[in-house]
């Protein structure tokens, strides 16, 4: 009597899958964490995992299709990632989630919040928690072993070195709540996450510093790292900056600010510095091509009402002969018939103190035999904005014994040891070389130094 062939074995469905589902399924408030790609493409493959009769070959594609999800999200790029891939996303959304516990959150301590808020809160975050807490990259290979030896990528993903990126205040205090969510979901742990809104804030606002505008807020992952110490020179200009943005930040009247001198000088630096050193105070800055300045009726209804405070970063502004971007300008520094939000200030700069380029026979008087019969009020018109910005500051080249300074300032900064002469000597040829003395030069050939010592 002849054997049959022996059947391979099926594999069971998952029962972690079966009860992730009725967890989700069940999500009050935080049912937005995984309204997104890879949100969606968990749900699939959890819905394959538990199937009674599930096919392989469709797990397989589901998996993948997770993995790629994670992938796109950029997940790989951030710094302070907790957990695996899947966590780490799971976990940032959900920091980021506008619900109303993290809206009520934001507004002030738990202790005043109603309790059946507080109440499915940790339900949610119970249920969130076994989610996450789940393996799900064994699931898988566990479920498709009907498959043999399955190829497929792993969600653990490479890490960064342990200290290779410094950590602002706010990352540390993210990845720590990260860490202790991914460990407990206990009461002690939904009171830190709504300490953590109440100090920095609900959504992209309390993940990012800065921002630049793309028809929306693009939150910024790793913006420029300079500290206002690390800039040598123009002290006595940047004073009454200072004092403007402190006053600004504490919620005082502040004025729009213009920068304007020679190129290379720091004014930008200075602008992203302030942003380093008055973050952690509720400062952010949205960065504005100068060509969407008339955008700036769909900036700020996002801003405005805000806790935060923001700066409106204009970089390098100007104007041709014809353009018109000017008159957005002058509604933003103005006003118009919306009111301006008092949790916003503009601080521009240019390397014209004027704003745009003026021609003689743009003049009153001048050979102009074409154009506006009242072209001279529109070149007027134009020459008069820099007069509206409150605070209007010069950055001009500096002296060689300043270009010095900054020089071995940042010959200090980067660990350069060199003779002081030889710094000093080698620092003016490459001035001359290249025929301009800036900040911007001095980090240049700091720079070109770190590749020759």
């Amino acid at each position: 009597m002849s054997k049959r062939p022996e059947e391979k074995k099926k594999s069971k469905p998952s029962q972690a899958a079966r009860r992730a589902l009725e967890d989700l399924k069940g999500l009050l408030l935080l049912d937005g964490v995984l309204k997104d790609p890879v949100g969606e493409a968990l749900a699939r493959l959890l819905k394959w995992l538990a199937k009674e009769d599930a096919e392989p070959q469709r797990g397989l594609r589901r998996y993948g299709k997770l993995w790629r999800c994670l992938m796109e999200s950029g997940v790989l790029e951030r710094k302070g990632r907790v957990g695996n891939l899947l966590q780490d996303h799971l976990l940032e959304r959900l920091l980021t989630d506008d619900n109303p516990f993290h809206r009520r959150a934001e507004q002030g301590p738990l202790p005043g919040m109603d309790p059946s808020l507080h109440s499915f809160y940790m339900k949610d975050l119970a249920a969130m928690r076994r989610v996450l807490k789940t393996d799900w990259e064994a699931e898988f290979f566990k479920r498709s072993s009907s498959l043999g030896e399955v190829k497929a990528p792993s969600l653990e993903g490479a890490r960064e070195p342990k200290g290779s990126v410094p950590e602002t205040a706010q990352a540390k205090t993210r990845r720590r709540l990260k860490e202790k969510l991914l460990g407990s979901a206990g009461p002690e742990v939904a009171a830190e996450v709504g300490n953590y809104f109440l100090q920095y804030g609900l959504g992209d606002f309390g993940r990012y510093r800065a921002f630049r505008w793309k028809d929306g807020l693009q939150g910024v992952a790793v913006p420029d790292p300079i500290r206002l110490e690390e800039l040598v020179g123009y002290d006595e200009q940047r004073q009454p900056l200072l004092e403007n943005i402190e006053a600004f930040v504490k919620g005082k009247s502040a004025n729009h600010a213009l920068i304007y001198g020679e190129r290379g000088t720091g004014k930008s630096s200075t602008v992203k510095a302030l942003l380093n050193r008055y973050g952690d105070q509720g400062l952010r800055l949205v960065e504005v091509h100068p060509d969407q300045l008339n955008e700036y009726p769909r900036i700020l209804p996002l801003l405005r009402g805000r806790r935060e405070k923001f700066i409106l970063f204009v970089d390098d502004l100007s104007f041709e002969e014809n353009e018109t971007g000017y008159k957005g300008l002058k509604a933003l520094l103005e006003g118009s018939v919306e009111a301006k939000p008092s949790n916003v200030i503009l601080i521009a700069t240019s390397n014209r103190r004027h704003l745009i380029r003026e021609f003689f026979a743009d003049r009153a008087g001048g050979l102009q035999q074409e154009g506006e019969i009242h072209g001279a009020d529109t070149v007027e018109e134009k020459l008069s904005l820099s007069d509206r910005f409150g605070l209007v500051i010069s950055f001009y080249s500096p002296d060689q014994d300043i270009y010095l300074q900054m020089v071995e300032n940042w010959a200090r900064v980067e660990g350069i040891k060199l003779p002081a002469a030889e710094l000093r000597a080698r620092a003016i040829q490459w001035e001359k070389a290249n025929n301009v003395r800036s900040g911007r030069t001095a980090r240049q050939f700091i720079n070109d130094l770190l590749g020759k010592v």
